[in-house]
């Protein structure tokens, strides 16, 4: 019995549809419950088409409802937010200009907003979990055939024969002979089979893995493909070249340049979201809990042991550029402060010190390096001068931490890497959870990584001291 198959365009049309709904029904219900009708006055309707109009010259830009395979939900989501957050601004200033009575109106116009963001989030997510469902189950899939059985060839069979959710059947790979790590079954034959395959097994895409010696036969399998309207990707051997890297490509006019990885935080308005994030979120932090928490901390730690409040350090910041860092002083006053780290048990540590390194209230001053641009809220954890200097020799890519600026929280730290870990092996590791930070920021990531922060305080973590 033939599979179903449900067309992706389906579900674009339906996000779509179900945006526009959303944002008519929200202006309509909250317009009824603040005026108790529906009847809309000419400016209002004019309102309301202008909303329409935004979101469809806005959605031209940002593209939420391009539904790619290997998309993940959080790039997904990304997308649609950074529309919505856009819409959000232009309408709220356009409100600001042509509605006299903002006094009166103003709540109503929150308040549909609010609406009309909930409603959008809920159906996307609930829209992203059906889809990724249905391809699981077999519907809304690609048949998919490879040719060549290399190293690369491999990788692709299994990762789409594993991640059911991206929604692709591998019906079998070509080659000169089989393959002892593909399973048997799926071997179809030669690569003169192409044709014939692709005509009786109905195949949407082929890739080809195949060596750059033989590009005679890779223009004719793109002349076989592209006249049974059959979409043809190559697979790049580089691997070899940028040691299993996550890269991306990009043309310089007809000029394909290799990027060895993707940095989201090059992207202009990713930096500008960022830092306005850093200084909202510095501000109320500075603003809210400085002036009540400072004075205790600075009585007790009066009170309990000498030498200044705050202790002053030059760490590594972005592009290696030394910053002095900001926190409470935790030890009592040693000569060894600017050599040697943290150690578990550590006898320079204070009792009061040791509460302030477990809840981490001895990095809130951090926030003031937030607020003037030489930290972020979210980034690799800054090391000591003689921690970069020791390391960045040891470790590869150790200096590549330093493409952004360094934050009062990571996503190393909310996975079990402390700063002051002294194993190499253990420090790789943590290189390794920062690089993969920089390569797939989002907003979201950022998010999730304080939520874990604030529940890692919670918790008795082994590594904290």
């Amino acid at each position: 019995m033939k599979e179903k198959n449900i067309s992706t365009d389906f579900f674009r049309l339906l996000l779509y549809f179900i945006d526009f709904i959303s944002l008519n029904i929200s202006y309509l219900t909250i317009y009824n419950i603040h005026y108790s009708n529906f009847n809309l006055k000419n400016s209002e309707f004019s309102f309301l088409i202008l909303c329409n109009i935004l979101w469809v010259l806005l959605s031209k830009i940002y593209k939420p409802y391009e539904l790619k395979r290997f998309e993940s939900a959080d790039k997904m989501l990304t997308k649609s937010y950074k529309l919505l957050i856009v819409y959000i601004i232009i309408i709220f200033s356009i409100f600001i200009l042509i509605v006299p009575k903002i006094d009166q109106n103003f709540k109503y116009f929150l308040v549909q907003i609010l609406f009309f963001s909930s409603t959008i989030t809920l159906f996307r997510l609930i829209s992203i979990y059906v889809l990724k469902l249905l391809r699981k189950k077999g519907i809304n899939y690609k048949n998919v055939l490879i040719i060549g059985s290399n190293e690369e060839a491999v990788k692709l069979f299994n990762t789409l024969k594993n991640e059911l959710s991206f929604g692709y059947k591998v019906v079998g790979y070509l080659d000169i002979k089989p393959s002892g790590q593909l399973e048997n079954e799926k071997y179809l034959g030669l690569p003169d089979n192409l044709e014939g395959i692709i005509l009786s097994s109905k195949i949407d895409e082929v890739y080809c893995s195949i060596s750059q010696e033989e590009k005679y036969s890779i223009k004719k399998y793109i002349v076989i493909c592209e006249r049974n309207f059959v979409r043809i990707k190559l697979i790049p051997n580089f691997q070899k070249y940028t040691i299993n890297r996550r890269v991306s490509a990009d043309f310089y006019i007809e000029q394909p340049i290799i990027h060895l990885r993707k940095e989201p935080l090059e992207n202009i308005l990713n930096k500008l979201q960022k830092r306005i994030f850093d200084l909202l979120f510095s501000t109320i932090i500075i603003i809210t809990i400085y002036p009540w928490l400072f004075p205790i901390v600075m009585l007790i730690q009066k009170l309990t042991s000498k030498g200044p409040v705050f202790f002053v350090q030059e760490r590594s910041g972005q592009d290696n550029i030394v910053f002095n860092c900001l926190k409470f002083r935790t030890m009592y006053l040693n000569k060894d402060s600017e050599l040697k780290g943290t150690l578990k048990d550590d006898k320079r540590i204070t009792p009061f010190g040791k509460m302030l390194r477990k809840t981490r209230i001895d990095e809130l001053p951090q926030f003031i390096n937030v607020f003037i641009g030489q930290m972020s809220v979210v980034g690799p954890r800054p090391h000591m001068l003689k921690h970069t200097e020791e390391y960045s020799i040891l470790i590869d890519e150790f200096l590549v931490r330093q493409f952004v600026k360094p934050g009062i929280t990571g996503w190393a730290q909310t996975t079990g890497y402390i700063d002051e870990t002294r194993k190499l092996q253990e420090m790789k590791d943590k290189v390794k959870k920062d690089v993969w930070y920089i390569e797939n920021w989002t907003f979201f990531l950022d998010l999730k990584i304080i939520g874990l922060t604030i529940i890692n305080i919670f918790r008795k973590d082994e590594n904290a001291y």
